[in-house]
């Protein structure tokens, strides 16, 4: 039973030693790491949009080695382990707790910024279709203004075109009165020439009888 449990601590030891050189050589190089954590660089293209990539995700994690919490014999824990006392577990949980709140609102906030892009662009979109609405508005109002314009210009050549045949009416009218007129008058005119033809036939025989009676008078005073 000794033999046995000086076999188990040699491998227990041996265990250590590897798992000790492990660590050193994994924790030279996790140090850095986390004294200077990678920083998450910004798309130049786009300027605001953080950008992720695989070679930056080791940056972006906390250091852990699996090995350091290798255990040989569950019964008898090394005393290599990490150690945290009470005060550090309490104090560490309170600023996990307390940066995972801070990591849920953060992202609360994202999630309200990314519905309020969502509702900026939808109410762009009916923004643009309210200013469609109104230019077609406008639109059909210049067109009823055009046809009020166009109907007045109508009303106005209907108005025109009834004057216009009243006017031929009473032109035709009075053509025919003053045709009348003008046969009336021209009949007047006759009626007194003749009568000025009568007379002068009149006038010329009564002048020729007196010439005659006076032509008798002088041969019988002859």
């Amino acid at each position: 039973m000794a033999k046995i449990d000086t076999t188990k601590a040699a491998a227990q030891a041996v265990a250590e030693k590897l798992a000790g050189r492990k660590q050193n050589s994994t924790s030279s190089t996790n140090s850095t790491s986390a004294t200077s954590p990678a920083s998450i660089p910004i798309d130049s293209r786009i300027p605001g949009l953080l950008t992720v990539t695989p070679d930056l995700v080791p940056g972006m994690m906390p250091p852990f080695q699996p090995n350091q919490y290798h255990i040989s014999d569950p019964l008898n824990p090394p005393e290599t382990l990490p150690q945290a006392t009470q005060s550090q577990l309490d104090k560490g949980m309170k600023i996990y707790e307390g940066a995972t709140r801070s990591l849920k609102l953060t992202g609360a906030a994202l999630d309200l910024t990314r519905e309020k892009f969502t509702v900026i662009g939808k109410h762009s979109k009916a923004f643009g279709a309210g200013i469609q609405a109104a230019t077609e508005i406008e639109r059909v109002k210049g067109n009823y203004l055009d046809y009020l314009n166009q109907k007045e210009v109508t009303t106005q050549k209907s108005v025109s075109l009834d004057v216009s045949q009243v006017k031929t009416i009473a032109d035709t009218n009075i053509s025919v009165y003053s045709k009348d007129e003008l046969n009336q008058k021209l009949v007047l005119a006759e009626i007194k020439a003749e009568e000025l033809r009568l007379k002068t036939i009149e006038s010329e025989g009564k002048l020729t009888s007196f010439k005659a009676q006076l032509g008798d008078y002088i041969n019988l005073k002859s």
